[in-house]
C-alpha cells in the first residue's frame, strides 16, 4: 500500500498579505519498496512536499494517506505514520544530542516504551543496516566522530523505529567523496532489502545512478513523473527550469554530436562503458 497525495497544496502564512503557495494541486503515489528521486531547483517545493508525507505539514487542502491511513491534524493516528514513514532532513547529525551512539540510535525505540532488551535489539539492527560495529561505536560519543559516522548514526536512528519507507532530504550535503559515496551505497542496500527510499538531491549523477523512478518538480507542481532514463532524456526542458542532466550523459551526447555511433540515454559509468566497447567493437 503507497502514500498518496490528492489534490494537495500547500500555502505558507496563509490569508496574509506574504502568503506563499508552495505546493499546488498535487497528485501522486509513492509504492512500497520504490526508490525514487525528487529533484527540482531551491525553492521548488521539494522540501515542503516531503514534510507531507508523514504529517509534519498539513495540507491547506487535498488529502494525504500512509497506507490508507488518513493524516488529519492531531490525529492519534499520526504517531503511527511517522513510524511508517522515517524523515531524514539536511545535516540530521545536528539533531544527535545524547551521551552514547547507542543512547541516540535508541531514543526512538525507548520513547515508544520498549523494553530495554527490544531498544538493544533495534539499535543493533539499525546499526547493522548503515555498517556500523555494535562493538566498536555503542559506547562512543556521537560528537567525536566523522562527518560520514555522525550522518550514519542520524539515519540509524531513522531506521531504528523500523519504517517502511525512507524520505532522505540531502543526505550526502557537506560529506567529502568517500563518505558520500558509501552512505549512497548503504541508502542503496537498504531499497534492496524492500525498503521503499525518496531521495531528494541536487546531483543528478546520484540520482541517475540510483533512482528507479524520477519525479521533478517546478514552483510547486509536478513537470515529470517517469522512470529517470526517459526524465534525463528531457535534457533540454530540464535545462529550461534550471536543472542539469548526469555528467556521463553530457559525455554520450558528445560523442553522438562527433559522429560515435552511440546511445546518448546512458546514465551510468558502467553503462558508458559497455556502450563505448560495443560500438568500438562494431567499427
Amino acid at each position: 500500500m503507497p502514500i498518496v497525495l490528492e489534490n494537495v497544496s500547500y500555502i505558507y502564512q496563509k490569508d496574509t498579505p506574504f502568503e506563499v503557495a508552495a505546493i499546488k494541486d498535487l497528485s501522486l503515489k509513492i509504492k512500497s519498496g520504490e526508490f525514487v528521486g525528487l529533484i527540482g531547483h531551491t525553492g521548488s517545493g521539494k522540501s515542503t512536499l516531503i514534510q507531507h508525507f508523514n504529517g509534519l505539514l498539513m495540507p491547506t487542502s487535498g488529502q494525504v494517506t500512509v497506507d490508507e491511513i488518513a493524516l488529519l491534524p492531531k490525529s492519534k493516528a499520526l504517531k503511527t505514520v511517522r513510524q511508517k514513514v522515517g524523515l531524514v532532513f539536511q545535516y540530521p547529525e545536528h539533531q544527535l544530542f545524547e551521551e552514547t551512539v547507542a543512547l541516540d540510535i535508541g531514543y526512538g525505540p525507548k520513547a515508544m516504551g520498549l523494553s530495554e532488551e527490544e531498544v538493544d535489539k533495534k539499535v543493533r539492527w539499525a546499526m547493522k543496516m548503515v555498517d556500523m560495529d555494535y562493538k566498536k561505536f555503542k559506547d562512543a560519543s556521537p560528537f567525536g566522530l566523522s562527518g560520514g559516522e555522525k550522518r550514519r548514526v542520524a539515519i540509524a536512528g531513522v531506521l531504528a523505529m523500523q519504517p517502511k519507507y525512507l524520505i532522505l532530504d540531502e543526505p550526502t550535503a557537506g560529506l567529502d567523496p568517500r563518505a558520500r559515496d558509501e552512505i549512497l551505497q548503504q541508502i542503496k542496500r537498504l531499497n534492496e532489502k524492500g525498503l521503499a527510499v525518496v531521495l531528494v538531491s541536487h546531483s543528478m549523477d546520484d540520482v541517475a545512478r540510483l533512482v528507479h523512478r524520477l519525479i521533478v518538480i517546478n514552483q510547486g507542481s509536478i513537470v515529470f513523473d517517469d522512470a529517470a532514463r526517459l526524465v534525463f532524456g528531457k535534457a533540454r526542458e530540464l535545462q529550461d527550469l534550471g536543472l542539469d542532466i548526469p555528467s556521463v550523459m553530457k559525455l554520450m551526447i558528445r560523442l553522438k554530436e562527433r559522429g560515435l555511433p552511440v546511445r546518448a540515454d546512458v546514465l551510468t559509468v558502467e553503462e558508458a562503458k559497455e556502450e563505448i566497447e560495443r560500438v568500438l567493437a562494431n567499427a
